[in-house]
């Protein structure tokens, strides 16, 4: 083709119609113009096409994810509210007075307020990748990446309120438990012989614990924590209902 249009101007030139051969390549020009904007758009094109079939993709990811993740936050939320209402019931029992309880119950209300971690542990690997790859600009929807990008922050408070408040108070209540009582007898009078042990020798009453003042607070310090961290999971689990509503309206 290019030697096709040297030919023509060659032509031209040899015959003295120099203006039309400045008008020919004036044309020429124009042409190789057209065509490198025609080349940039389809090529502009399959970019954005690329990019949009990636971002559904993603999308379809996130969702199922954060689905995932939406189950997760609904467990520890009825688990943290279970031992809630336990150590809640268990603190009506404190203070300096001979409780009113007896030991079989007493037991099931401290197991009952200790016997589970709650940690919220969430799939995050589709958001990472993201995030960590600088991919967030590649959905359209500023609600959605906004949501995304201060995801982390409220995950970083609860994190906190877990590990360092939540779950160190319960270890002190644990730790005190063995220090303090029959932990044989307690787990006796609160699972009977369903792991196979006795109640052992040490049949002295185990309530003094609830007469400790370290006891109650302790127990004060789980519950209020356990409150707050209530009122986290509600924050979070709706932030993620957001996020796959926003997720919904995106993907065709």
């Amino acid at each position: 083709m290019i030697k096709f249009f040297r030919n023509i101007r060659k032509n031209l030139l040899s015959q003295g119609k120099t203006g039309k051969y400045v008008k020919y390549a004036i044309g020429e020009i124009i042409l190789v113009v057209i065509g490198i904007l025609i080349a940039l758009q389809i090529n502009n094109l399959n970019e954005q096409r690329k990019q949009h079939n990636q971002e559904q993709d993603y999308l379809s990811a996130l969702k199922r994810e954060f689905e995932n993740n939406l189950i997760e936050v609904d467990r520890v939320i009825k688990l943290n509210a279970s031992l809630l209402k336990n150590a809640l019931e268990l603190s009506t029992y404190t203070g300096p007075d001979t409780p009113n309880i007896t030991e079989e119950k007493f037991a099931k209300l401290y197991f009952g307020t200790v016997n589970a971690e709650v940690q919220y542990r969430p799939g995050s690997g589709v958001t990472n990748e993201i995030i960590n790859s600088g991919k967030l600009n590649i959905f359209q929807n500023k609600e959605l990446k906004n949501a995304l990008a201060t995801l982390d922050g409220l995950l970083l408070k609860i994190r906190f309120q877990e590990k360092d408040e939540l779950s160190l108070m319960r270890y002190e209540l644990m730790f005190m438990g063995h220090d303090y009582v029959s932990v044989r007898r307690m787990i006796y009078d609160a699972y009977g012989t369903q792991f196979g042990v006795d109640q052992g020798r040490f049949l002295d009453s185990n309530l003094h614990l609830l007469n400790d003042k370290r006891f109650d607070n302790l127990l004060t310090g789980f519950i209020y924590t356990s409150g707050y961290l209530e009122g986290r999971y509600k924050v979070l689990k709706k932030q993620i209902e957001e996020i796959i509503q926003i997720i919904d309206t995106q993907i065709e």
